[in-house]
């Protein structure tokens, strides 16, 4: 009988939900300007002995690199549009206030979740999530 290997697991540090509120033109559906209320959660790989510094001060500069870019408006973007400019905008960033505490980690996915209201354009009152994900890498993508 053979003793099976370690298990590979798959570890990550989740942040969030951070509240936004975004405005985009959609013309791949030819809806004008208009606004959501949303909230995005990111979620980083630990590749290391630890992951994502989860502070006060490490998750208020996160919210702010959010906020950054949604507080301008989206033109000609769908909703999946903007939350592939959410992850290129995460993606790679380290903040200085990140930096005291180490850590090793990748961005694995930001989940854009968008909360509609009953509008004259047609959104329901349910929330959507849209999600953009690389695949997981045991590594985190380290070469």
């Amino acid at each position: 009988m053979t003793t099976p290997g370690p298990e590979r697991l798959d570890r990550t540090v989740t942040v969030g939900p951070i509240a936004i509120f975004f405005t985009n033109v959609n013309r791949a559906m030819n809806l004008r300007a208009h606004s959501h209320t949303g909230a995005v959660t990111v979620v980083y790989d630990t590749v290391g002995r630890h992951g994502y510094p989860s502070f006060a001060d490490t998750n208020q500069a996160l919210e702010r690199r959010i906020h950054e870019l949604t507080r301008a408006v989206f033109k000609d973007a769908t909703n999946e549009d903007i939350a592939d400019r959410l992850f290129a905008h995460l993606d790679g960033y380290v903040d200085p206030a990140w930096e005291r505490w180490g850590g090793a980690y990748r961005l694995r996915a930001v989940h854009l979740d968008v909360i509609g209201v009953r509008d004259q354009i047609g959104h329901d009152t349910g929330t959507t999530r849209y999600t953009v994900a690389r695949p997981y890498s045991p590594d985190g993508g380290a070469s």
